[in-house]
């Protein structure tokens, strides 16, 4: 097993928890995290970070485009999925966020959970499909430094500063849906 970075807090280390079990099951050394204050983050990654609602509308209306999910991996026991992904613009195909989610299945509706199985459609769309209350809570905010996974899922160049958040979404009941790890990529320039 990998050692995480001694550097940050119990408390951090078990939001990453999503995103470490996939470096761990690869066994590849975990990129360098450094926490910050939402205040910290550059204005348009504080825009696309800081707020209470899912990720998904967030990028969607950010990129002025639909999203689509490729899951690279996925783990499934006892009704709890973790997956690794990378959320993409329909109209570009290009990569706008990264994640590693773990969900309890048994929280969800039959219909929902199908679909969530499937791994076609991100998370925040079939939440606001099946009109599932829910309420989004950013419990950190962080600087990761681009590896070599990262980079080549986010189509950036290794060793770039990235930034992204753990978040997790509870019920009604305040019971845990997911904890998710999204980190997104450097802004492409438009020529």
């Amino acid at each position: 097993m990998l050692v995480m970075h001694d550097s940050l807090t119990p408390e951090l280390k078990s939001y990453l928890l999503p995103l470490d079990f996939f470096y761990e099951s690869k066994e590849i050394s975990k990129p360098h995290i450094e926490p910050l204050a939402s205040e910290s983050l550059p204005e348009r990654e504080r825009a696309l970070l800081d707020h209470d609602h899912d990720m998904t509308s967030t990028l969607m209306n950010h990129h002025d485009s639909d999203l689509y999910i490729e899951v690279l991996e996925r783990v499934s026991n006892d009704n709890y999925l973790l997956r690794m992904v990378v959320l993409k613009s329909k109209d570009t195909n290009e990569p706008v966020e990264f994640g590693a989610i773990g969900m309890d299945l048994n929280l969800f509706e039959v219909n929902i959970r199908n679909e969530i199985d499937e791994g076609i459609k991100p998370l925040g769309g079939l939440l606001e499909q099946y009109s599932v209350p829910y309420k989004s809570g950013p419990r950190a905010f962080f600087k990761v430094i681009s590896d070599e996974l990262i980079a080549s899922l986010l189509q950036v160049p290794e060793g770039v500063s990235l930034f992204g958040r753990c978040n997790e979404l509870t019920n009604p009941e305040g019971f845990t849906l997911a904890d998710i790890v999204e980190i997104l990529p450097v802004e492409r320039k438009i020529s």
